[in-house]
């Protein structure tokens, strides 16, 4: 085979036998990621995965062994099977590896249909992104004040707690990013609007905080637990 039959050059393991794929696959997951930031920010949410989702992740498995006895597996199958294994982690080194082979399945199913369908390109949103988000109390009254019109309504009850939860990864991960202390007290703002919304009164948190440091410690210490080996 001459070098014009292959301008990129030989295969590289993960190419799946089609030069640069997989690195063509990637960049535009990295081009894909960076638009979701751009749209979003940085994103810190709970993981909603755990035992509760084992009888799925049962289930997936089933659906992709009986599809690849009776010669119909098809990505689906697999990708199915992968993603409901990551749902059904508690375990965060578990979870991870699972949602690392979840992407590495995806990024081989879009390999594949680049080999079938060609030169397809992938377009990154370009978008506004969030188009709502929960504010401190005083801040359409600022942005009155530098002569702009906000457009501001109240959330509803349920509403509101989502609002809330959300308000709260988003003032940790700004923390986490900046290490400034002035987001501590952005984010302390935050928990005493969450307890507040659950009927707990700043005191009672702080007798709550209290107790728990009695019983359990803070972190004066400085402990670091290892987790046992998984054997």
């Amino acid at each position: 085979m001459s070098d014009a039959d292959q301008p990129y050059g030989d295969p590289s393991a993960g190419d799946s036998g089609v030069p640069s794929s997989l690195d063509r696959v990637l960049a535009d997951v990295a081009a894909e990621r960076a638009a979701q930031d751009a749209m979003w920010g940085v994103q810190d949410l709970p993981d909603g995965t755990g035992t509760e989702h084992v009888a799925a992740a049962d289930a997936a498995k089933r659906d992709c062994r009986e599809a690849w006895a009776g010669a119909r597996l098809t990505w689906r199958h697999i990708l199915a099977e992968e993603f409901c294994e990551a749902l059904a982690e508690d375990d965060p080194q578990a979870l991870r590896t699972e949602l690392i082979q979840t992407a590495a399945v995806a990024v081989k199913w879009v390999q594949a249909i680049d080999r079938r369908e060609g030169g397809l390109t992938h377009r990154t949103p370009d978008g506004p992104g969030r188009l709502e988000k929960l504010v401190r109390d005083r801040v359409p009254d600022l942005i009155r004040a530098d002569g702009r019109d906000p457009d501001v309504r109240a959330a509803g009850d349920g509403e509101y707690l989502m609002l809330l939860r959300a308000k709260l990864y988003e003032e940790a991960g700004e923390f986490a990013a900046s290490g400034d202390a002035e987001e501590l007290a952005d984010l302390l703002e935050v928990v005493y609007a969450l307890a507040a919304a659950r009927g707990v009164t700043a005191g009672e948190l702080e007798r709550l905080r209290a107790a728990k440091a009695a019983r359990n410690g803070a972190f004066e210490r400085r402990h670091v637990l290892r987790r046992p080996e998984r054997r």
